[in-house]
């Protein structure tokens, strides 16, 4: 989330709640990013974070709840087969 300097110094503690919570936030100056808010406690790895503002990725703050039905192997040839024919 991007918010203006003007703005976060007028809500400053609602903007740091919703820090706490765990949201990472851009400062921003005539609409330039110069600072950004993050928790200590990030449950985000910080490579992530960068998605996330992207809008590459979302995250809901929990565990990935996995695939439905596990995935069936097509092949029945172990993967050190496979690597070792990948390499012929």
């Amino acid at each position: 989330m991007q918010v203006g300097s003007r703005e976060i110094k007028t809500r400053f503690s609602q903007y740091l709640k919703r820090v706490k919570e765990g949201e990472t936030i851009t400062i921003t100056v005539r609409s330039v990013p110069v600072a950004r808010l993050v928790p200590l406690n990030s449950p985000v790895p910080e490579g992530i974070v960068g998605l996330i503002e992207a809008g590459l990725v979302s995250w809901s703050g929990g565990k990935p709840k996995g695939l439905s039905s596990p995935v069936k192997a097509q092949d029945t040839k172990t993967l050190a087969d496979l690597v070792a024919e990948d390499r012929r």
